[in-house]
């Protein structure tokens, strides 16, 4: 046991919710906020750990919970995007059962970029108004065949031997019929166990599409406030043109977020159009920090040397996986087949995919592209299909502009 854990432990008793040093300033405030007032009013304890770092520290957490000695959920995240769960209920095992299955139906909703703080205001939205686990259906057990004795009486010697010789390949063809009748119900009742009904799809899929939604409107405020500030600085024309791109990619996803008939496929591309943007803000700031300490070194008297032509920066934002951009960052450029995939069949393209894509092709498994409809969404004919998410065919938002009035809709 740590003396941290003790200290964060007595902590609790005073305010469920605990934020380390180290994450002070680094958390969403607002949305901390709203958590807390969350916890307030439910029907039970839970308690909250916010840390520092880019993931939970489980074992802090189990000893958080054993120093704090009460009944309740215990939660912890960490600034970037972990969210991890330890609970303790002596005599209330339906309260343990529906914490339980509400984590389970909260990791259905939220996706892997989805920030920490975002996912526990979402789980506390799910502990005050639980919704229904994914079920697993169980079909009914194949009853076995039964085999039925032959009266034999009176019969001769050459019909009884007939006969026996008649029941027992009956009895082999049973047996056989009734091995495959349970093989079959078998793999059925194996099938059915992870398919999720139709209904609940749906339903998930809404709230998917509500929570990006949620998440896209939070980061774009960040955003916005960082292209107000840089359009009102004295820019170069390369910077000033960095700043326009960024604002034409913002406005855009805008455009699409307020959209209430833009599908789950078309918030994707709406998160691909603010990495844009965020590329290419960072891309100026970096530039102009660049220029600034060029500069001072100049002043200082220090030699230049190489060429006056600024390197392209390091550091940027990764770009989001090509293959479903809810995926998350991308890790590395990889050539990919879109063979018998709508208008790029047959062709093989380099685009940037996640770490989970990256195993799928090094292991030669179907890449889970995102879904536009009932199909992959590069075997249609929309501005993300045509473009793959701008990363081939030009400049997105320009591609975004030539389309109708709903720009992003298949033509």
């Amino acid at each position: 046991m740590t003396q941290q854990a003790q200290t964060i432990a007595e902590a609790l008793n005073t305010d469920p919710v605990y934020v380390t040093n180290s994450a002070k300033g680094e958390v969403n405030e607002t949305l901390l906020q709203k958590a807390e007032t969350k916890v307030d009013n439910l029907d039970f304890d839970v308690f909250v750990i916010v840390t520092g770092g880019e993931s939970s520290d489980y074992d802090l957490l189990e000893q958080v919970k054993v120093f704090n000695g009460g009944e309740g959920a215990f939660i912890m995240i960490d600034t970037k995007t972990d969210l991890a769960v330890d609970y303790t209920f002596e005599d209330q095992h339906d309260l343990q059962m529906q914490v339980m299955d509400q984590l389970s139906v909260g990791r259905d909703q939220w996706s892997i970029s989805t920030p920490s703080v975002t996912k526990l205001n979402m789980l506390l939205d799910l502990y005050a108004d639980p919704q229904e686990a994914p079920k697993h259906e169980s079909g009914q057990e194949v009853p076995g065949s039964e085999v039925q004795t032959v009266d034999n009486s009176g019969s001769t010697a050459t019909l009884f031997l007939g006969g026996a010789v008649l029941v027992l390949a009956l009895v082999i063809a049973l047996i056989w019929f009734a091995k495959a009748r349970r093989e079959r119900a078998k793999a059925s009742r194996t099938r059915r166990r992870f398919e999720l009904p139709a209904r609940l799809l749906d339903r998930v899929d809404d709230l998917q599409r509500k929570t990006l939604r949620e998440g896209l409107n939070e980061d774009t405020t960040e955003l916005a406030d960082e292209i107000t500030k840089l359009q009102t600085q004295d820019l170069s024309s390369t910077d000033a043109e960095g700043v326009e791109r960024a604002l034409d990619a913002y406005q855009m996803a805008r455009t699409i977020v307020d959209d209430a008939e833009a599908e789950r496929i078309d918030l994707a591309g709406a998160m691909v159009l603010l990495r844009q943007a965020g590329r290419e803000i960072a891309e100026v700031k970096l530039h102009r920090s660049t220029k600034r300490g060029a500069r001072a070194r100049k002043s200082d008297g220090a030699r230049a040397s190489g060429s006056t032509k600024s390197t392209k920066p390091r550091g940027l934002p990764q770009s989001l996986c090509t293959v479903n951009p809810l995926h998350g960052e991308a890790r590395s450029n990889q050539l990919v087949s879109t063979e018998r995939k709508g208008h790029l069949t047959g062709k093989s393209v380099r685009v940037p995919v996640c770490a989970t894509c990256l195993s799928d092709l090094h292991s030669g498994r179907e890449l889970q592209w995102i879904f536009d409809g009932d199909r992959p969404y590069v075997e249609g004919r929309s501005v993300w299909a045509q473009t793959l998410f701008g990363a081939i065919g030009g400049d997105l938002v320009t591609a975004l502009h030539r389309q109708d009035s709903q720009p992003w809709q298949e033509s």
